[in-house]
């Protein structure tokens, strides 16, 4: 509930600036775009288990050093691919982040600029409506494992500690809690 309501008065303020777009939170979502959400859907959840498995399988062979290697090295082409199979564009991104690349589309930095320091859990997904497409955010809460590399930088492992610094020179995605909003998927789909 909390994301939405700073939706809607991120829609608000966003609809009161004559140079930015207007986007509206479609809530509820309807029925005609409802099909083009359950695809969004998918198609972030497909990314987010293909992640998983390979950095638990890389987690499991070389520990966290080496699992910031698949982020750096495999998360995008992952993504990629994903997004080339199911006709839908798919990202990640945050209000901290590791690779520059993740930065939010237009659309999406003023949610990510009012979930800033949210706890996952009070952050619920979001549809809006682009014009000729529809966006959808659903929330990253970080997990336990997660923190070993996006946990307080000072208790991060040397060795996680060195590949960060070695991968993601200008990285800001550390200092997260269990809990904590990490970030988003977002997608887009045409209407």
């Amino acid at each position: 509930m909390r994301l939405q309501v700073m939706a809607w008065g991120v829609a608000l303020v966003l609809g009161g600036c004559s140079s930015a777009p207007r986007h509206r939170v479609l809530e509820p979502v309807p029925p005609d775009v409802a099909p083009r959400v359950a695809a969004a859907e998918a198609t972030m959840t497909e990314v987010q288990q293909r992640l998983f498995k390979r950095l638990t399988a890389e987690l499991e062979r070389g520990g966290p050093a080496a699992a910031v290697t698949v982020c750096r090295d495999e998360a995008q082409p992952l993504t990629a691919s994903v997004a080339h199979e199911r006709s839908i564009e798919v990202g990640r991104t945050s209000h901290k982040l590791r690779n520059p690349k993740n930065a939010p589309r237009a659309w999406v930095a003023p949610f990510v600029s009012a979930a800033a320091g949210a706890k996952a859990a009070d952050v619920k997904p979001v549809v809006v409506d682009l014009g000729d497409r529809v966006g959808v955010l659903k929330p990253i809460p970080t997990a336990p494992l997660c923190t070993s590399c996006h946990g307080a930088r000072e208790a991060l492992s040397p060795e996680v500690a060195q590949a960060l610094k070695d991968g993601y020179p200008t990285d800001a995605a550390v200092g997260f809690a269990p809990g904590d909003l990490r970030g988003f998927f977002w997608a887009e789909v045409p209407r």
